[in-house]
């Protein structure tokens, strides 16, 4: 699918740290590396037939907004599209989370259209330490201590203040959207800056931290079972006991070779099988997480594993390497993927996804694990998985006890999904697997049956079910309705 060209107009360079001089050789390409990137990669890009002008824009922030005697200062990039815009018309911004941001999101799609509406000036964020917004490097333990969602909002704020510095803006009202992570954010902004942000939409966002999040494979099977068909799950299922148990029983070899594991796969170290395992399940869940009903997403996908083979296991192998790219073999050992993230300190610019790792570390968990029973992907890939690649890229610090009291941190700090804020609107897929941490009906949430992750993004259309219908219609009067206060 192409793109309509979006005219860039680049104000000035990118000024962040210092240059790396030579890099070090890159590892290996590694499979869970890869399938963990896939969970985390930007929401669906918008289609467009519209020329927009978007303009780039690079401010200047503090690099620590929390300690008045750090005079240090970084540029982050800010997207922007006024072509609708009027003086003193609002600003509508769309929050950048762990990816790098590109223009389609402020061309088009309903956050566009409501702008549009109401004169409004669109405004993207590019979060700290991703895309090309890099506050410090090399990103060190002791450097990426800057890098979390408290910090990542006072550069919002900051940006705002900046923008209404400036005669055309100053009378600007605010409002902010966001998908996932910053969708979370969108959530935390209007908490914190009531006075700064009039209202927020928060499509999919996660807000209860946990450091085991069975529940999400749960919600995962869930979608094929329900979308794809018992067929299907059971599918996944039989092939992944099957492959487990060829472990279980010292059948290391064979495992290996059928599934197409590199030679320096250890079938005897838990680690290198956690996370062939935990790389297994992150290939459908990419593939859950973004699904879409209406197009028969899963349905199509589980005819296309069906067609691999007759044999549940061959079908689900060949299936994960054509996911992956038909590696020569799967590279998934432990050592590699720690090899990766420790060379990723010093060569950062190619999307790694170290400070999201990070994040998840320092603030978040959501470690995606094999604790539930109700799920087809086996039992092969629990939490400590992500817990020791904390400790083991980050510092030894990072012990269970930290990680946990870091999360414990994280609620008392937002309050989860009990959190008391006015002027929010959340939007759930009934088949989201972040769903199982997000706001529910109880705290007001509109639920999109069968829909997943940040679904609802898209501009109105005929082929909206009933309830996408509603929600959307919802939104643009919570707009108005704000806009009026």
């Amino acid at each position: 699918m192409k793109y309509t060209l979006m005219v860039l107009a680049l104000l000035a360079p990118l000024t962040a740290a210092a240059s790396l001089g030579e890099t070090e050789a890159e590892p290996e390409p590694n499979a869970f590396v890869q399938s963990v990137r896939e969970l985390h990669r930007g929401p669906p890009v918008q289609q467009t037939r519209n020329i927009a002008n978007v303009e780039t824009r690079w401010f200047t922030l503090k690099l620590d907004h929390f300690n008045a005697a750090n005079k240090a200062t970084w540029k982050d990039r800010v997207l922007i599209n006024e072509d609708h815009f009027t003086a003193g018309s609002p600003i509508f911004i769309y929050l950048g989370g762990e990816w790098e941001i590109e223009p389609s999101a402020i061309t088009s799609g309903l956050w566009v259209d409501i702008a549009k509406e109401h004169n409004g000036s669109l405004i993207y964020t590019e979060h700290r330490f991703f895309g090309k917004s890099f506050p410090i490097t090399p990103l060190s333990t002791k450097n990426l201590k800057y890098q979390s969602a408290q910090q990542a909002l006072a550069d919002v704020v900051n940006i705002i203040k900046i923008l209404k510095q400036e005669d055309k803006y100053k009378d600007s009202k605010v409002l902010v959207s966001g998908c996932s992570y910053s969708a979370s954010m969108a959530t935390w902004i209007r908490k914190l800056y009531p006075d700064v942000i009039l209202g927020s939409w928060a499509s999919s966002a996660p807000l209860q931290a946990k450091v085991d999040f069975a529940d999400f494979m749960e919600v995962v099977g869930q979608s094929f079972k329900q979308l794809g068909g018992q067929y299907c799950y059971d599918l996944i299922n039989n092939a992944t006991s099957y492959y487990q148990q060829l472990f279980e029983r010292g059948r290391g070899a064979k495992a290996k070779k059928e599934l197409n594991l590199c030679a320096n796969f250890d079938a005897k170290s838990k680690q290198d099988r956690w996370q062939i395992f935990s790389t297994i399940a992150n290939v459908f869940a990419g593939l859950a997480q973004y699904q879409k009903p209406g197009n028969y997403d899963l349905p199509k996908y589980c005819s296309v594993l069906r067609s691999f083979s007759d044999d549940d296991a061959e079908a689900l192998s060949l299936f994960v390497q054509w996911q992956l790219g038909y590696p020569k073999c799967l590279s998934v050992t432990y050592q590699g993927t720690i090899s990766y993230y420790k060379w990723a300190k010093n060569n950062y610019e190619d999307d790694t996804g170290l400070p999201w790792i990070y994040q998840t570390c320092s603030e978040f968990g959501w470690f995606q694990s094999s604790g539930s029973l109700n799920q087809p992907f086996g039992s092969s890939f629990p939490a400590t998985l992500y817990t020791d690649t904390c400790h083991d890229v980050f510092s030894r610090n990072y012990t269970l006890n930290h990680i946990e009291a870091n999360i414990a941190a994280t609620n008392a700090e937002f309050k989860g999904i009990d959190i008391d804020v006015k002027n929010v609107y959340w939007t759930q897929g009934g088949l989201d697997p972040w769903s199982k941490v997000g706001a529910g009906e109880a705290q007001g949430a509109t639920i999109i049956p069968q829909a997943s992750h940040c679904s609802d993004l898209g501009a109105i259309s005929l082929n909206d079910s009933p309830v996408l219908m509603a929600s959307k219609l919802k939104l643009k009067q919570l707009v108005k309705d704000w806009l009026a206060q």
